[in-house]
């Protein structure tokens, strides 16, 4: 269990709203208190929420309810604040009873929530999104492109969590950009007072403890999570996480979503002028790019163009219509990408701007060969906007040949910027990682503006999937840590994943997410612990040394920056290493006690280790066959 103490210090370091605070008493978070839910397999409260629930506040009551079920054996009865209910209650959302208690989701910010301790009441409510809120946040399109509204998705709740018998059909989910706070407050109660780990999306994956007694003690907690925008909505896509999660269906990852706390203020930034765009909407001959960059790009120096982005952005904020198919836009953000491509508009105004870029060359992906350029244009569009809509931001990335702040001029206060960074490479390329960190900073020091990022977990496995060979394991979780905390420390808004990492590195980045004062190493301890029992130390033991060859620069070879099949199993998964990793693995096979453990070192072993083995295989092969 995590120190409860060292919330309630955060908590203070983050300040909280004294009238709320005067609401919640004045020893309401300081003091602890005891709640019992279930004694010798008996239920001892009911569980009450307002007479016509939202969403959140329904998925609240229905996750508090079935873990109890799984850990206790006991039912919890789920009643309104409408009915006559005598006894102790966990008062979930928003509600009369609620109210009567100081208690009311509207005095919250958005994401936070309580978790309160009353004589015999347990308050789990945070602030969930009014019908008004409902409809904003149902407008606009992912950075990936899914509509906002698509993401409320609809499940069968029991039937997704094995208690098919429980089923009363489907009910519909909060969508992930919707707020859901309540929703924030039964998953912390879950999991920092009753146990409870969700590391993947099955129950296989799960770890919920089991007694006929559940009694909770602690002080109360007032909180959101730390970055605001957290997008990995990652679904097993890539070898490593889908193998390591096993079988789970589309519901059981929705569900899992909500539980990690994805999801959170609406914001999106991808390439939103590109063929599509430029064909059915952007299509006017005025503002058409000259030369090769004709129907890829625009003349991003044209007024006329700006004046037609202009529109399109007032029009999503204005609520008026849908947002064309292929531009991204969410909440108080509208997102202008150019094509990625390195083609742009020959007209001599266009020209003459990507001339003063010239000098800007880093040696790397990411330079400021077209910075001026671009944000030229986004500072027109910026500036245009800012005159009917001064509370809303059009939202770019720092990209590329445009991924450095322009020389010339500084960017609008109406222009949120996502750096993309590699941060996959930060253990082993000293190059990269110096390079970003000064565009990074540069960005800092520039903008006030709401900031957002794009972090890349995308190598060495993309490259290997598209060529057809398989990579040795690039586990960076501790870099990786280090680098979440200090992007969150500096401010940053929202991160968004391009990529998938493992299992570990997946589940501890999102958690970091929301709290990054969490201990690496006991998260990663806890991990093995309790999902694979005796055979914790061996897994552990596999798992750290596949991160210490990945994240060791010695083990790449002077100017080898690009991942290669001749990288991963000539230099990195040595005969040696892998015979060391392969009696790991063996001894974890021996040492799993339970069927789910036996189970989970399978996982691991098929997605991870036999990977490996015919990765190194087929390496060796072909380096026989060109020998002959």
């Amino acid at each position: 269990m995590w120190d409860l103490s060292l919330d309630f210090r955060v908590l203070c370091r983050l300040g909280c709203v004294l009238g709320f605070l005067a609401a919640l008493g004045s020893h309401a978070l300081a003091e602890s208190r005891t709640f019992a839910l279930v004694r010798d397999g008996k239920g001892l409260c009911t569980i009450i929420t307002a007479e016509r629930p939202g969403a959140a506040a329904h998925l609240g009551a229905l996750e508090l309810q079935g873990h109890v079920l799984k850990i206790t054996g006991a039912v919890l009865p789920i009643r309104t604040d409408a009915d006559d209910v005598a006894g102790p209650h966990i008062l979930v959302g928003d509600s009369k009873a609620a109210a009567t208690l100081g208690f009311a989701g509207s005095d919250l910010a958005l994401q936070e929530y309580v978790i309160a301790f009353r004589p015999d009441t347990l308050v789990l409510l945070g602030r969930d999104g009014s019908e008004e809120e409902a409809i904003r946040y149902g407008r606009g399109r992912t950075t990936t492109g899914e509509t906002a509204a698509s993401l409320r998705h609809r499940i069968d709740y029991w039937r997704t969590v094995g208690l098919p018998d429980r089923s009363v059909g489907e009910i519909e989910l909060p969508g992930l950009y919707d707020p859901q706070g309540t929703c924030y407050a039964v998953y912390d109660f879950l999991e920092r007072f009753c146990g409870v780990r969700w590391y993947g999306p099955s129950a296989v994956n799960q770890t919920v403890p089991t007694s006929t007694d559940l009694t909770v003690s602690g002080v109360g907690i007032r909180r959101a999570p730390a970055l605001k925008h957290r997008s990995a909505m990652s679904g097993g896509s890539w070898p490593f996480l889908r193998g390591q999660w096993g079988t789970c269906s589309e519901a059981e990852v929705f569900l899992h979503w909500r539980r990690m706390r994805l999801g959170g203020e609406p914001w999106a930034a991808n390439h939103t002028i590109h063929r599509q765009t430029i064909k059915d909407v952007l299509n006017d001959p005025a503002y058409q790019a000259e030369g090769p960059a004709r129907g890829l790009n625009l003349c991003y120096t044209n007024p006329k163009l700006v004046q037609a982005v202009v529109g399109l952005a007032r029009d999503f904020f204005d609520g008026r219509g849908e947002l064309p198919q292929g531009f991204k836009a969410m909440g108080d953000y509208f997102a202008i990408v150019p094509e990625d491509v390195s083609r742009f508009c020959r007209c001599d105004d266009c020209r003459a701007l990507l001339r003063q870029g010239r000098d800007r060359h880093t040696g790397h992906f990411s330079s400021g060969l077209v910075s001026d350029y671009w944000f030229s244009f986004v500072n027109a569009v910026a500036r245009e906007l800012r005159k009917t809509h001064p509370e809303n931001f059009i939202a770019t990335l720092a990209y590329w040949e445009y991924a450095y702040p322009p020389k010339a001029f500084a960017l609008e206060p109406n222009v949120s910027i996502a750096p993309c960074l590699h941060t996959c490479y930060y253990p082993n390329d000293a190059p990269v990682r110096e390079n970003d960190m000064t565009l990074y900073s540069q960005w800092r020091a520039q903008t006030d503006a709401p900031m957002f990022m794009w972090v890349y977990y995308h190598h060495p496995m993309e490259p290997a999937l598209i060529q057809g060979w398989s990579c040795f394991p690039h586990i960076t979780v501790h870099v990786m840590a280090r680098y979440m905390r200090m992007f969150i420390d500096d401010g940053v808004r929202g991160i968004f994943e391009c990529g998938e990492q493992d299992q570990v590195e997946q589940y501890l980045m999102v958690r970091l997410w929301d709290d990054p004062t969490l201990d690496v190493d006991a998260v990663i301890d806890e991990f093995f612990t309790l999902h694979f029992g005796p055979a914790a130390r061996p897994m552990k033991a596999f798992y750290l040394r596949l991160e210490e060859i990945a994240c060791d620069p010695a083990n790449y070879p002077e100017g080898v920056r690009w991942p290669s099949e001749a990288l991963s199993w000539k230099h990195m998964g040595t005969p040696e290493r892998m015979e060391e990793l392969g009696a790991l693995m063996q001894e974890a096979r021996q040492l799993a006690g339970t069927e789910a453990e036996k189970e989970r070192v399978a996982l691991w072993d098929k997605a991870i280790w036999q990977w490996m083995v015919a990765g190194r295989a087929a390496f060796m092969a072909k380096q026989d066959s060109t020998a002959e």
